[in-house]
């Protein structure tokens, strides 16, 4: 064989072996958009609400921030191979959906309801925990009603137009409470701790929030007992769940799935965890 030819066959044999690595690395799927921004930054900005909210996200005594959504929060960003890192600038729980319109964070993990007004601005996974709504009641106002037909029946008994219910600016309850309570004045707060104290100086006749709430302030403040009823609204679930950018597709995609794997096992741990005490 000649030099020529020699050439022409390592020239034929370099563009073939060339071709197919070529071919080779376009079969190989790249990675979307949406998950990429978040490999590149290294880390997995997550908006919560900026108090402490037992069992779902709290100081331990030990000064650990710990709960339902901080562990999930990390989990999630160790699955994806990145760093949490939490942003608790939100003083509303209509604000952290904002945050994750702004771009401020990737994902909102934060005892977050996903109502229908919200998801006209950011996606929502599937649900993965739910809580009951609860009031707390002023005894003395609601003694006044004793004779009442509905007495035994508070949601029909609050759905007045004599009645006054506390909720907090913000929040999902607004709708909640215009929804059961239709006939009912809805007076708006800036903090739950305004709208519990209004309850109990008699201002308002009961206060709307979720049952974990209610019973945070019910084992704080064990000696309100005398001025507060604690009542749980059984039929009245509040789904919660994480609220992702609008074009997040894929990592919505992600979400979803991560909570279908995780209801078995690890949210079950989680609950044994913080609740089942």
């Amino acid at each position: 064989m000649n030099l020529g030819r020699i050439i022409k066959f390592f020239l034929l044999w370099f563009s073939i072996l060339t071709f197919s690595f070529s071919s080779y690395a376009d079969d190989v799927p790249s990675i979307s958009a949406d998950m990429q921004r978040i490999k590149d930054s290294g880390k997995l900005v997550v908006a919560m609400y900026f108090e402490d909210v037992p069992p779902f996200a709290m100081q331990n005594k030990n000064k650990e921030f710990v709960g339902i959504d901080v562990d999930i929060a990390r989990d999630i960003a160790k699955k994806l191979g990145v760093e949490v890192v939490f942003n608790r600038e939100p003083k509303t729980y209509d604000e952290i959906v904002q945050y994750v319109f702004e771009k401020k964070a990737d994902i909102a993990i934060s005892l977050l309801s996903d109502t229908l007004a919200r998801a006209m601005f950011v996606r929502f996974s599937k649900p993965y925990w739910s809580v009951k709504q609860a009031l707390l009641i002023n005894r003395l106002k609601l003694s006044t009603y004793k004779n009442h037909p509905d007495f035994k029946n508070i949601k029909m008994l609050l759905n007045q137009k004599s009645i006054r219910i506390g909720v907090i600016e913000g929040s999902s309850y607004v709708d909640f409470a215009k929804k059961d309570f239709p006939l009912a004045e809805i007076i708006v707060y800036k903090k739950s701790s305004e709208g519990i104290n209004a309850t109990k100086q008699s201002k308002i006749m009961a206060f709307l929030y979720d049952e974990t709430e209610v019973m945070n302030w019910v084992k704080k403040y064990p000696e309100d007992s005398l001025y507060l009823r604690p009542h749980s609204l059984k039929e009245s679930d509040d789904t919660l769940a994480f609220a992702v950018q609008s074009q997040d597709e894929q990592l919505l995609h992600w979400l979803n799935l991560y909570i279908e794997k995780s209801k078995g096992n690890f949210f079950k741990q989680l609950q044994k965890k913080y609740t089942d005490k």
